[in-house]
């Protein structure tokens, strides 16, 4: 069965939105990322750079999607912390594009937010840390001490985001239907496997 809703988690500095980005085009896919901060900014009215970093790298209150389902029922949205509302919002938008047509969507937990969908193939992506470094000191003009020390902060961020939001560790293999290496197969090669992958299983 095609799989209709590609997600693609990954470590900072792996390559992963512009393998997001490519499978998305080879299979004439919608593609969403930076859309889905826009998106809910414009809904819940929030400023998009809080959204941004909302996603990543702030801490609400709750400990689980579910935990953020149960507390909402019968009550007003509005009375709940601001970065809890954001991640509410977020996840209303990822229903909707989920709900739009086939897509890949880029982090922002979404293949926790959809979970109960059948047709959905949920992809990790890492990558040798060498590959890495480099990959961000050339991408950001950065040196090697400075491309270190932002890989090694994003990582956190998400790895805490992640887990304080879904009781599931991050970059574990349980939680993905498919972990591949870029560094290990390369951008073009990993782009064809998921693209594969999607459409033939």
């Amino acid at each position: 069965m095609t799989k209709r809703i590609i997600t693609i988690s990954r470590q900072y500095g792996s390559g992963g939105r512009e393998i997001g980005e490519r499978v998305a085009r080879q299979l004439g896919y919608a593609f969403y990322d930076k859309d889905i901060v826009r998106r809910a900014a414009k809904e819940g009215g929030f400023d998009e750079d809080l959204v941004k970093e909302g996603g990543e790298g702030i801490h609400g209150v709750f400990s689980s999607l579910m935990s953020y389902a149960n507390t909402v029922v019968g009550k007003d949205e509005d009375s709940l912390p601001l970065h809890d509302r954001i991640f509410l919002t977020q996840a209303r938008i990822i229903k909707q594009i989920a709900s739009e047509g086939p897509c890949v969507i880029v982090g922002r937990s979404a293949e926790y937010v959809l979970a109960d969908y059948p047709d959905l193939l949920n992809v990790y992506i890492h990558s040798e840390w060498d590959a890495r470094v480099k990959r961000v000191m050339e991408r950001n003009g950065l040196s090697e001490h400075d491309a270190e020390a932002r890989i090694r902060k994003t990582d956190r961020q998400r790895a805490v985001f992640y887990e304080q939001r879904t009781d599931q560790k991050w970059g574990m293999a349980a939680n993905y239907h498919l972990s591949v290496s870029s560094s290990s197969f390369g951008i073009d090669a990993t782009v064809d496997l998921i693209a594969r992958i999607a459409t033939r299983y």
